[in-house]
C-alpha cells in the first residue's frame, strides 16, 4: 500500500492510470505492472507499506480492478502517526501492530457509477479532474476558482460541476481536504504557528483554519501537533 503525505503523482497500474495525491492512496498485488510519473512538475511524499500475502486475505482491500483506496481522514491520521513513531524509534512488533491499526482504518474502493455518457465524454472529464488535482498539488492552495479554471483551460462553473460529477465531492471539499492535510505535515514537522499556516494555506484567519481542521479530523491542529511529537517507544 502507498500512502501520500504531501505532493502526488501519475501512477498506471495494469495499465489503468490515476493520480494519487494524499486524499487517495493505491494497493499493488504481487505481479502488478506499474510505473509512475509527475506531471506538472509534481513532487512527492510518500509511505510505502510492504503488508505481506497474508494481508490480501485477512483484509477487505479494493478489488484488483481499481487500487484507489480513498485515503480518510482518520487513515491519514494514523498514517501520520505511524511514521511519526517509527522516527522515534519502535520494535518491529510495534510497526507492525501500528499497521495493522492502519490498515484496518482503510475503507474500500467504490466503483464509479455508471453515467450513461459516452465514453469519449467520460474520459474527457476524468482526465480534466487528474489535470485540476495535479495543479493543486503542484501549485499553492491559494489559487481561487477562476485561476484554476483558466490553468486547467475551462470555466470555474464547468470545472466545479464536471469535478463533483466524476468524483462525487466538491471541489471546495477537495482543496479543503489537500488543505488540511498540508497543515498536518506541517505540524509534524514541527511548524507550530497557525497564524502562519494560515496564511500560506490561504484560509481567512486562525480560527477559520481551526475550523475546517476540526470539521475535516474530528481534532483541533493543537490535539494533532500533540500527537505527532516525537516520543519515545511504545507511546
Amino acid at each position: 500500500m502507498l500512502l501520500v503525505r504531501s505532493g502526488g503523482f501519475l501512477a498506471r497500474v495494469n495499465g489503468r492510470e490515476e493520480f494519487i495525491d494524499p486524499v487517495s492512496g493505491f494497493v499493488l498485488r504481487p505481479g502488478d505492472e506499474v510505473a509512475f510519473a509527475h506531471p506538472a512538475h509534481t513532487r512527492d511524499v510518500s509511505t510505502l507499506l510492504d503488508l505481506g500475502q497474508d494481508a490480501y486475505g485477512d483484509l477487505l482491500l479494493p478489488p484488483a480492478r481499481n487500487p484507489v483506496v480513498p485515503v480518510t481522514a482518520a487513515l491519514d491520521l494514523a498514517h501520520r502517526r505511524l511514521v511519526c513513531a517509527c522516527r522515534a524509534g519502535i520494535d518491529r512488533f510495534e510497526v507492525a501492530e501500528r499497521v495493522h491499526h492502519l490498515l484496518t482504518t482503510a475503507p474500500t474502493a467504490q466503483t464509479p457509477a455508471r453515467t450513461g455518457r459516452r465514453a469519449a465524454t467520460v474520459l474527457a472529464h476524468r482526465r480534466l479532474v487528474e489535470h485540476t488535482r495535479a495543479v493543486l498539488i503542484d501549485g499553492p492552495l491559494t489559487v481561487s476558482l477562476e485561476e484554476l479554471g483558466r490553468q486547467v483551460g475551462c470555466s470555474p462553473f464547468h470545472l466545479s460541476r464536471v469535478f463533483h460529477r466524476v468524483t462525487g465531492q466538491t471541489l471546495n471539499h477537495y482543496r479543503n481536504q489537500l488543505r488540511v492535510r498540508a497543515v498536518a505535515e506541517d505540524l509534524a514537522e514541527g511548524d507550530s504557528s497557525l497564524r502562519t499556516l494560515a496564511a500560506t494555506y490561504g484560509f481567512a484567519d486562525q480560527a477559520h483554519l481551526t475550523r475546517v481542521f476540526r470539521q475535516h479530523t474530528g481534532q483541533v491542529p493543537s490535539a494533532v501537533r500533540a500527537m505527532l511529537r516525537p516520543a519515545g517507544p511504545g507511546r
